[in-house]
């Protein structure tokens, strides 16, 4: 029996050893799994906070609200402790004016600590993952993410399909806290659903991410499940009229006219682009002609488009000059502000529901007219200018890279930039998006050129 006994113990440490020799090879293969696994969970979190507010936790509505922070503070702390070459100028920089207009707003501002810090957290917690994604990520992690999602964007096709046909009071459309509904005004009677999300600027979002991959996979080649490819494309067409959403449906012809930018480069890729949109024009095709709801939907999506042309003074108006005059008139109106203004977090709907008891924009919706509303011209300015120089950074260095290296990166300018431009930072599914989008970027790149 002792002999048994020994004998047990000798394969019990034997065990252990191989089992932490296994974690120890995991490790050393991937130093930065850890990393990996915690941007992951940012990433699902982003598509599903709404999901959980609504649906799953609704009594935790608002402390859900920031669910991704925690995650975002261990990435910095894990990032630091790893050694990874992430901080640059732009963190810098951002970091000592979101603290210089945090003291402002204490001292001399709306002087609500909670509130201050709530806006803060944007540049101080949210802003450094980018270059902490771009840094870790491998392209292998960006295929990976993007076949996930692709796979998720078919469920969630499946969702939005049931929210554009159920009446606002049935569960699926049921709002924050489980009150209320979450659809948005639309058109013809039918409103904008938003998915998985809070609202529906995070579907739009969502299904721009999705367009990224779906043209890359198209374009390039790429090792996927074709079953996969074809089922996400279908679903994404599918579902762009169901959103009632110009953004969405802007926002992917968008990331299509970049990703003819960087595929159009010889013969080959030519004819490459000519059979995705000969496949593209079928599939559409085939909704058309065997979908009722699918023509419902583009229906009322046009009827939309119509309201929103008479109003703004035409189609052109209503899509292009949207996105221009979002840039410059509130570049105008910064130029009016004082140099100082004490009220970070304030342009934020959370803000807003704590110093005045009830959502809405305090400052302004727009993102560049809430900065410098919040911050004032010099330090807002300075938020602004830091924005814009990443952006035409990223892009220089994406249309540089190797002809057989910048499809994907070129494909994700076509929302990153928009996003780091203009993206709504105050609203958390899009501070999620863009950071999730920027940071896929940067990796992109990263693969040949020298770190941010």
């Amino acid at each position: 029996m002792l002999n048994n006994y020994k004998k047990y113990q000798a394969d019990t440490a034997s065990l252990i050893e191989l089992e932490n020799f296994d974690a120890k090879a995991t490790i050393e293969k991937d130093p930065y799994s850890t990393l990996k696994m915690a941007i992951w969970a940012y990433f699902f979190l982003w598509i599903f906070e709404g999901a959980l507010r609504k649906w799953v936790l609704p009594s935790l509505a608002t402390p859900l609200l920031i669910v991704r922070d925690p995650i975002a503070i261990y990435l910095i702390a894990r990032a630091m402790y790893l050694k990874v070459k992430f901080t640059n100028g732009y963190i810098v920089f951002a970091s000592i004016i979101t603290l210089l207009s945090l003291i402002i707003t204490i001292t001399f501002g709306h002087g609500n600590l909670f509130v201050a810090i709530y806006g803060a957290r944007i540049m101080m917690l949210h802003f450094p993952l980018i270059f902490i994604i771009g840094a870790v990520f491998t392209k292998e992690d960006i295929l990976k993410m993007g076949r996930v999602l692709l796979a998720i964007n078919i469920f969630m096709t499946l969702i939005v399909y049931l929210q554009f046909s159920s009446p606002q009071s049935a569960f699926i459309n049921i709002g924050l806290g489980g009150e209320g509904s979450s659809g948005f005004s639309g058109a013809m009677g039918y409103f904008r659903p938003p998915g998985t999300f809070s609202f529906i600027t995070g579907l739009s979002s969502f299904y721009i991410m999705v367009s990224v991959y779906v043209f890359y996979f198209w374009l390039s080649g790429e090792k996927i499940a074709k079953v996969l490819l074809y089922a996400s494309t279908l679903a994404l067409i599918f579902s762009l009229p169901l959103t009632v959403s110009r953004t969405a449906v802007g926002g992917v012809a968008l990331v299509g006219l970049f990703a003819l930018m960087g595929s159009a480069t010889s013969f080959k890729t030519i004819i490459r682009i000519v059979l995705t949109i000969f496949a593209l024009f079928i599939l559409f095709t085939i909704l058309q002609k065997t979908t009722t709801v699918f023509n419902l939907g583009t229906e009322v999506f046009m009827s939309r488009v119509d309201t929103a042309s008479e109003q703004s003074g035409g189609f052109e108006e209503s899509f292009f000059s949207r996105a221009i005059d979002g840039f410059v008139e509130p570049i105008v109106r910064l130029l009016k502000m004082p140099f100082f203004i004490g009220n970070l977090g304030m342009g934020t709907n959370a803000g807003a529901q704590m110093l005045s008891g009830s959502n809405g924009f305090l400052i302004a919706e727009d993102e560049l007219s809430r900065i410098g509303g919040e911050q004032g011209l010099l330090l807002g300015g300075i938020i602004i200018m830091l924005r814009l120089g990443l952006a035409l950074s990223l892009f220089m260095k994406s249309i540089r890279l190797p002809q057989e290296d910048k499809l994907l990166p070129v494909i994700f300018c076509g929302t990153a930039l928009f996003s780091l431009t203009q993206g709504q930072w105050a609203q958390p599914s899009m501070l999620g998006y863009s950071v999730m989008v920027t940071g896929l970027l940067l990796a992109g790149i990263n693969k040949n050129t020298k770190p941010l």
